[in-house]
């Protein structure tokens, strides 16, 4: 296990270097030091990236650990570096960094404040290793060039990945939210790299017709499955398209018993607000639920809840994942709950990945639950199995 830590203070490095030893399982450690971020730049440098932790401080003399983090953000091959900040700066400053590390998408293990827990920080590693290490990498580095958009969609090399939804009193499921992917001789393609080309190309409304096809069909013929709900995403422009709208109500009641809801999200203004209303109303008059989501992140939260006659509503997972910790986020979380409760609508939490975040949300009173802590996005050949091992799991539990 190779492991560098850059601290200005030697003793420091020392201190970590002896918990590391007295703490781990590993008998074969690896370990760098470096004084400054200039340093442990080189070195990571040099060692091609091959770290497994990174432990690393915020405030030193001659610079400051936002150097590393900027440099593992530019430089993709590094970017999945596991990496635990620490320092002594005040808890507003910690969490400040942990959401500046959090967007620049690295492997963050977390934000640690000095004196350090070098026991804590191995194990939160380990449990996120084994947490994600099942799922297929992402290749960050790809030039978005290398794909050909219009040929993967005629071939069809899209995939779609379900992830469950379930019921935090019953612990029942409730449905599966669909997650579109493309797949290549290299493995998966995730949004973030074919959603843009697609835009690019025009292809937004062909795209999504194809995913409400390819659910459909999926649903209508997966047994085990149908009796659960749909939740497919759309987004603000999808509404604007009166093909698309006509496309989505005629596979709807061409299977009227799949019980199907549309996640709503945008970026931006909707420039044509009526056109998207009436669409909005289109829908719900053919008895298609709509679920806002990314609560508290898209454009004009506030507007959308004042004209459109929702059924759910879903907490973005930035707010979700860290209310344990984050004060700010746990208000937030439990005020929109309350504002739900008020307007009668469903709250779901995106982002469980801990027993302690599920057992805040349990007791704020939160309707349903979705995360890593029940299950990554599964594919879809093997989603029965998945649904076979839950409920005889979920049936064991209760005759307990």
């Amino acid at each position: 296990m190779n492991i560098l830590i850059v601290d200005d203070q030697k003793f420091i490095r020392e201190a970590i270097k002896a918990d590391l030893v007295e703490t781990s399982v590993e008998h074969d450690l690896q370990m760098f030091e470096a004084e400054d971020a200039n340093q442990g730049i080189e070195t990571i440098v040099a060692t091609e990236g091959n770290i497994d932790l990174l432990i690393l401080d915020l405030k030193m003399d001659n610079s400051d650990g936002m150097e590393v983090i900027n440099f593992l953000s530019v430089h993709a091959c590094y970017s999945d570096i596991p990496l635990a900040v620490i320092s002594s700066s005040d808890q507003r400053t910690l969490e400040l960094v942990s959401s500046i590390v959090s967007s620049l998408k690295l492997n963050l293990i977390g934000v640690f404040k000095k004196p350090i827990n070098v026991g804590f920080i191995l194990a939160e590693t380990t449990r996120l290793q084994n947490l994600y290490g099942n799922e297929i990498d992402v290749n960050e580095s790809v030039n978005t060039s290398d794909y050909d958009i219009n040929k993967l969609l005629e071939d069809e090399q899209v995939l779609l990945c379900f992830q469950p939804q379930i019921n935090m009193k019953s612990k029942r499921i409730i449905g599966f939210e669909v997650l579109a992917r493309m797949h290549d001789e290299n493995g998966y393609i995730y949004p973030d790299t074919f959603l843009p080309l697609i835009d690019k190309a025009g292809l937004n409304v062909e795209f999504s017709k194809m995913i409400i096809a390819k659910a459909f069909k999926f649903w209508e013929n997966e047994t085990g499955v149908t009796n659960y709900r749909l939740s497919i995403n759309v987004t603000a422009e999808d509404l604007i398209c009166d093909s698309l709208i006509d496309y989505i109500i005629s596979y709807k009641k061409a299977h009227t018993h799949i019980n199907l809801i549309l996640e709503l999200t945008e970026s931006q203004k909707v420039i044509n607000q009526a056109c998207a209303l009436n669409s909005i109303a289109r829908l719900i008059i053919n008895d298609i639920g709509i679920s806002l989501d990314d609560f508290g992140k898209s454009y004009s939260t506030y507007e959308r809840l004042d004209t459109i006659p929702f059924n759910e509503i879903k907490i973005d997972r930035s707010f979700v994942c860290d209310i344990d910790t984050n004060k700010q986020h746990l208000l937030i979380v439990e005020s929109t709950i309350v504002l739900a409760k008020k307007m009668s609508v469903s709250v779901v939490a995106e982002g469980i990945e801990t027993e302690s975040v599920l057992n805040i949300l349990d007791e704020l009173g939160c309707d349903i639950g979705q995360g890593y802590l029940y299950s990554p996005p599964i594919e879809g050949r093997y989603l029965k199995a998945w649904v076979n091992r839950y409920v005889h799991k979920d049936t064991a539990i209760n005759e307990h």
